[in-house]
C-alpha cells in the first residue's frame, strides 16, 4: 500500500500556526450539523463560533505533540480540506489553567458535557499506541474530489511508517461506509452519557512500509 498511499498524499502538506485560522474555520463549516458539533454546541447563535474555537484548540493540540496536521489543497493552491492527528505514543500537554479556561471559554455551560464525553470514549477506547484521527473535514466546494481520502491515505502513511494503527471515532453513522472502505473495522459502539449521541469507534492496521526514509517535516511557528 506504501506506493499508492506516497501518490494519494501528493495534494497534502503539513499545516504550521499561520495556517490554523483557516483551518479552523473550514473544519468548524464541515462540520457543524455532526452529531457531536450539535450536541456539544446546541445553540445555533454561538455554534460556529465555539466550533472554531474547538478546532483551534485541536490543531494546537495536534502540531505541539504530534505536528499532525495536513492540509488538502486544490489546484491553485487553496486549503480544501484538514485533517487532525496525535499520536498516542507522544507525551499530551498537561492540564494547565489556561488551558482549562480556554475550554471553558469553548464550550461555555457544557464544558461538562463535553469532559464526560471525552472520558467515556477514552474508557471505552482501546489503550494501544496509535494514530488518532482527531477530525477531518473538506469545504462543500471541494467534496467529492478525492479530498478527504487523501487527508486520510496520508495518516496512514505515517502510521503504517511508525508500525502502528490508526484509530477514529465518529457519531455520524453516514461515515461508517467511507471509513470502511478504507479498511477500517469498528472496534465499539458507545451511547456518549447524558443523552449523548452514539459513537462509533473504529482502527485500521496499515500495511507495514519497509525501511521508511521520514523526513521530519520543517515546523514553522
Amino acid at each position: 500500500m506504501g506506493d499508492a498511499v506516497q501518490e494519494d498524499a501528493r495534494r497534502v502538506r503539513p499545516g504550521n500556526r499561520k495556517d490554523f485560522g483557516v483551518a479552523a474555520e473550514l473544519l468548524a463549516a464541515s462540520l457543524a450539523n455532526d452529531p457531536a458539533s450539535l450536541w456539544l454546541h446546541p445553540k445555533e447563535s454561538s455554534r460556529r463560533t465555539r466550533l472554531v474555537r474547538s478546532f483551534r484548540l485541536s490543531l494546537d493540540d495536534a502540531r505541539d505533540c504530534s505536528d499532525g496536521v495536513d492540509l488538502a489543497l486544490d489546484s491553485t493552491g487553496a486549503i480544501v480540506g484538514v485533517a487532525v492527528w496525535l499520536a498516542t505514543f507522544h507525551i499530551l500537554p498537561r492540564a494547565t489553567l489556561g488551558r482549562q479556561l480556554r475550554s471553558i471559554h469553548t464550550y461555555g455551560s457544557h464544558a461538562g458535557r463535553a469532559s464526560a464525553g471525552a472520558r467515556a470514549t477514552y474508557a471505552a477506547g482501546v489503550q494501544e499506541q496509535h494514530w488518532h484521527l482527531l477530525a477531518v473535514g473538506v469545504s462543500a466546494a471541494a467534496r467529492g474530489h478525492g479530498h478527504g481520502r487523501d487527508l486520510i491515505a496520508a495518516g496512514m502513511y505515517r502510521a503504517a511508517a511508525d508500525g502502528v494503527p490508526v484509530h477514529l471515532e465518529t457519531t455520524n453513522p453516514h461515515n461508517l461506509s467511507f471509513y470502511e472502505r478504507l479498511g477500517f473495522e469498528t472496534t465499539g459502539v458507545l451511547d456518549l452519557p447524558g443523552g449523548g449521541p452514539r459513537r462509533w469507534l473504529m482502527r485500521q492496521v496499515p500495511q507495514p512500509i519497509p525501511n521508511p526514509a521520514r523526513d521530519r517535516r520543517p515546523r514553522n511557528t
